[in-house]
């Protein structure tokens, strides 16, 4: 497997057009394989694996056993909340919610005490304002196995965990994926290996319970494009990206403005 690997490194670097470098020193130990293996190696196993993968998201897990809600995904008091907020007791046992390797354990400004998990397809999950870490950066977590315990640390109002879904980089409202009342995988999340696919599908939709997402929005009289990013949990910057326009334009009364 190593040796593959290695194979799989080399060939593809030669394709990129420069040699890159593996650090070794960064290595990880992943199970059911009989040797460490670098942060990049893993990375290659993990694309390996995407292929096999055709309901990946079927095979998530809730982060607790709270389930209500008390702060959802979208713009709030004057910023994009990028996670979900779901109400826990103090000391509450929050859990992977499916393998990987914890990159992050420590403060993050804002989070307080912050874990978080790399897992296949450039998944990622967050866990903030823990009270306690039960697992440390460099660790290998298996699905649903106890990382840390709920808390109030950082900028928190009560015990609460703040958990986020990110794919590349972007964040995912998690109510995409899951059904909090019922602390279940949502049935359309079944069918998708991507956050982005699941995305683009229940966009149209809504997001969770909320009223369906219009593919165009006409601007009414007394819209902003804050009002419009917190009635359609769409982030500003997007609103402007997909328009070519700026936080600083002024709308007109019946603008048409494009929402995915």
């Amino acid at each position: 497997m190593r040796l593959f690997l290695l194979t799989l490194l080399f060939v593809s670097s030669v394709l990129a057009g420069f040699g890159q470098y593996v650090n070794t020193d960064e290595v990880m130990v992943v199970p059911g394989l009989d040797e460490p293996i670098s942060k990049r190696e893993y990375r290659v196993l993990n694309d390996l694996n995407n292929v096999r993968h055709e309901s990946y998201l079927a095979d998530y897990l809730v982060p607790g056993d709270g389930g209500n809600i008390i702060s959802r995904f979208g713009p709030r008091s004057g910023r994009m909340h990028y996670g979900t907020d779901i109400k826990m007791a103090h000391g509450d046992t929050v859990r992977a919610v499916n393998s990987g390797y914890l990159t992050r354990s420590g403060w993050g400004t804002g989070f307080g005490n912050i874990m978080v998990i790399q897992h296949d397809n450039n998944i990622e999950t967050y866990y903030a304002h823990l009270s306690k870490f039960l697992k440390r950066a460099g660790d290998w977590v298996n699905k649903g196995e106890a990382i840390g315990l709920a808390g109030s640390t950082g900028r928190a109002r009560g015990t609460h965990l703040h958990f986020e879904l990110r794919q590349d980089g972007t964040a995912f409202d998690s109510e995409l994926v899951y059904d909090y009342q019922n602390q279940t995988i949502r049935d359309d999340a079944k069918q998708f290996s991507t956050l982005v696919a699941l995305h683009r599908t229940l966009k149209p939709k809504g997001y969770a319970n909320n009223a369906a997402i219009p593919e165009y929005y006409k601007v009414r009289s007394g819209d902003s494009l804050w009002v419009i990013s917190k009635k359609y949990k769409t982030p500003i910057k997007d609103i402007c990206r997909m328009n070519n326009i700026t936080e600083s334009s002024v709308l007109r009364v019946g603008q048409p403005l494009k929402l995915y």
